[in-house]
């Protein structure tokens, strides 16, 4: 386990970050972990570093919503793992996803021979912050520095190793339910554009998943999945069952399978093996409870392991 906690400290707080955007919060956060005197001083440039922050910022946001934002760089030459972080009143933009200003800003920067640190780092005081009653880290009421800070020197913020679901997990936007009907399910699946929904229970549970393809297969014999040629019953209707009896059937009609889903702390190892092994284009994150807490797809792993 890492404690991020050891890096959040009154040398690394900037309390009242008097910034009015984006570039200044970096700047001035930069300016923090060069004037400290730190075990390892950075060996590389304060304008270098500042340019590499700028350049991957600019690729993609680093603001992640609810007041949070993590800019950050990988830098080949640099030396030990720093954090500042900077807490802004008023808040800047960061071009966050759901559009609020940035009021807690936490910039990182590591070596390139650390490329996950700053992933476990973030995921951590993400967690933290979701600890202190915001449950998944959504933030349902305003922090304030002081509560933050408070509860740091109180408590320890702990990262493991390894790279776990929840890391990486996305928020589920859409499921589906046993009781819905498969026209209502079919409808939602063509307009967002989803080939996969998860199935809940009534008391929010998972149950399982839904695929296109079972509604593809539904009613079809057992004999045309052996097919290796359709030439001889190239003019069945694959969907003629569907057709007649669709105004009634529901999705626990489909005979959805049972499943546990994917536990909080499955490894990073375990995702790939279920991804490219067994071929799952999203897998469902789960409460201890069975509560559905989180999808993964594959470009939850390329946009927070391999971009991030």
């Amino acid at each position: 386990m890492i404690d991020i906690s050891r890096y959040i400290n009154s040398e690394t707080v900037v309390v009242d970050l008097e910034a009015s955007s984006r570039d200044e919060a970096i700047r001035l956060l930069l300016e923090n972990i060069y004037s400290r005197k730190a075990p390892k001083e950075p060996r590389v440039p304060k304008e270098k570093a500042y340019e590499a922050v700028i350049k991957r910022e600019n690729l993609q946001s680093t603001g992640i919503g609810n007041e949070l934002a993590f800019p950050h760089a990988r830098i080949e030459g640099w030396g030990e793992f720093a954090l500042a972080m900077g807490f802004v009143r008023d808040g800047v933009d960061f071009k966050s996803m759901d559009g609020r200003p940035a009021r807690f800003v936490f910039l990182m920067i590591s070596s390139t021979e650390e490329p996950y640190m700053i992933l476990q780092a973030m995921s951590a005081i993400i967690r933290f912050l979701g600890n202190m009653g915001h449950t998944g880290g959504i933030m349902e009421s305003p922090l304030s520095i002081e509560e933050v800070l408070e509860r740091i020197q109180r408590q320890e913020i702990k990262a493991t190793e390894q790279i776990l679901a929840r890391d990486i997990a996305r928020p589920v936007a859409d499921f589906v339910t046993l009781e819905m009907p498969i026209e209502e399910v079919t409808r939602k699946m063509h307009l967002d554009r989803l080939s996969v929904l998860p199935i809940v229970r009534e008391d929010g549970t998972f149950f399982g998943e839904l695929t296109c393809y079972d509604i593809f297969m539904f009613g079809m014999p057992d004999f045309f999945k052996q097919l290796k040629t359709i030439s001889f019953v190239r003019h069945i209707d694959p969907f003629e069952k569907y057709f007649s009896i669709r105004k009634g059937l529901k999705v626990r009609d489909m005979n959805p399978r049972e499943e546990k889903g994917l536990s909080k702390d499955s490894t990073l190892l375990e995702i790939i093996f279920e991804m490219s092994v067994k071929k799952r284009s999203k897998l469902f994150m789960v409460e201890e409870n069975g509560a559905l807490a989180g999808v993964i797809d594959r470009f939850c792993v390329i946009d927070r392991i391999l971009f991030f």
